[in-house]
């Protein structure tokens, strides 16, 4: 066989491995979606509350920085709930919420900027699925739930306890 048939079998071969890389890469990710929502529908769907924002502590690690926002209760339809594991946080004590906002690191991202900005929380209101930043102007911003756990501790959970 000459050298430049080996190397044409070589490149398609190699070509071929790269395709179902990405295909199982696409739909391992898509499934891990799917088991989050689920998760998230399971554990979350009849939490529904909103308050004040008070603060917004920003946790760097892996070289991301991280977002534990701190709010207030003016309504909730539990008085308590504690979860943290390996795919979700959420903490509700003492009219003091603990949420994770997810990664911050891009402060201009048109998905960071209303969180940064956020006075004002709604989450699940009728249970609507949905996170509703609203800022010092009145302008109202819908996100989906979103409560996962990524690059956070569970110590985390605790940062929002000095807002009391």
């Amino acid at each position: 066989m000459r050298a430049s048939n080996k190397l044409a079998i070589m490149c398609s071969f190699a070509v071929v491995i790269f395709c179902i890389t990405v295909v199982l890469m696409y739909k391992n990710g898509h499934q891990k979606i799917a088991k989050y929502k689920q998760h998230t529908k399971e554990v979350y769907s009849d939490i529904q509350f909103k308050g004040k924002v008070l603060k917004i502590h920003k946790i760097e690690r892996g070289g991301r920085v991280y977002g534990m926002m701190c709010i207030k209760l003016d309504y909730a339809n539990i008085d308590s709930f504690y979860r943290f594991d390996k795919m979700s946080c959420l903490k509700i004590c003492n009219s003091i919420v603990s949420l994770p906002t997810g990664s911050i690191s891009i402060e201009n991202d048109r998905h960071v900027r209303p969180i940064l900005n956020a006075t004002y929380i709604e989450v699940n209101m009728d249970n609507s699925n949905q996170r509703v930043f609203i800022d010092s102007s009145g302008n109202r911003t819908a996100q989906d739930l979103y409560y996962q756990s990524s690059n956070l501790k569970e110590v985390d959970l605790q940062l929002c306890d000095e807002c009391k």
